[in-house]
């Protein structure tokens, strides 16, 4: 019987030791806790960028179908200018020409139409183009903020300076 008894203590104390201890438990819940309080901002974050992109979005797609109606007319005018609001975005365009036969040079580095054909040597040759540049500028505020958001769209067009041409 004497042999038996140190064989239970074992059996006993080996199955006190088999769970965890009120330490192990509180750690490992901090972790958790830590864990899921950081999951929950990656969440929050990724909303809030998606609010964003869809701002974005939209104000791509309004400054598209500006451009588009732009670039689909048959006459432009240098320093035209026009605004709007389309979906609570606003939008200003601007149109500047670039180079035309009537055009100065604006700075010694820049060169007009006709002084480019005497240096190519085609004193005779008709440049039939005139070129502008298109922007579009739409103008947004994201959320509550007073911070004001901007997406520019540039483009160029070119337009036949003669009306035989545009036929």
């Amino acid at each position: 019987m004497n042999r038996e008894l140190p064989m239970r203590q074992r059996q006993q104390s080996s199955l006190d030791r088999s769970g965890f201890t009120l330490l192990e438990v509180m750690i490992a819940l901090a972790i958790l806790a830590i864990g899921l309080v950081t999951v929950m901002q990656l969440f929050a974050g990724a909303l809030r960028l998606s609010r964003v992109d869809k701002g974005l979005t939209e104000a791509v797609f309004v400054a598209q179908q500006v451009m588009d109606d732009l670039v689909l007319r048959n006459t432009l005018e240098d320093g035209e200018e026009d605004t709007g609001e389309e979906k609570g975005y606003q939008w200003e365009s601007h149109v500047e020409k670039l180079v035309g036969e009537d055009m100065e040079a604006t700075n010694k580095d820049d060169i007009n139409t006709a002084d480019y054909i005497a240096e190519i040597g085609a004193d005779d040759a008709i440049v039939p183009v005139d070129i502008y540049k298109i922007t579009v500028a739409v103008k947004w505020h994201f959320g509550d903020s007073e911070n004001e958001r901007v997406y520019e769209l540039h483009s160029l067009k070119a337009l036949a300076f003669r009306e035989e041409l545009q036929q």
